[in-house]
């Protein structure tokens, strides 16, 4: 099953996203859910990473919660609030 995580970082700790960035990456890295698509959302001009969207596969809603409470943006307060959903892929058109 397919799941979204939308994070939006906390406007509190404006430094936190690049001080914990290189631990996040290697968080994803070693997944244990399968990462399909993962990425920053920025502000209208683009220029200012403002939180994080990731798309994944796994068996259950308890392995992704799992998976993103482990995250370093997560035990490090760079997200403000974490929300995940179950998601149905309905269109590709790549």
């Amino acid at each position: 099953m397919n799941f979204v995580i939308y994070c939006t970082d906390d406007p509190a700790t404006p430094n936190a996203r690049e001080e914990h960035y290189p631990a996040h990456r290697a968080h994803l890295a070693a997944a244990t859910v399968k990462l399909l698509v993962a990425g920053p959302f920025t502000e209208v001009a683009g220029e200012k990473k403002i939180g994080s969207m990731l798309v994944v596969e796994a068996n259950s809603i308890e392995d992704v919660r799992a998976f993103a409470q482990r995250d370093p943006f997560y035990v490090h307060r760079v997200w403000n609030s974490v929300q995940i959903h179950p998601y149905v892929k309905s269109t590709d058109n790549r």
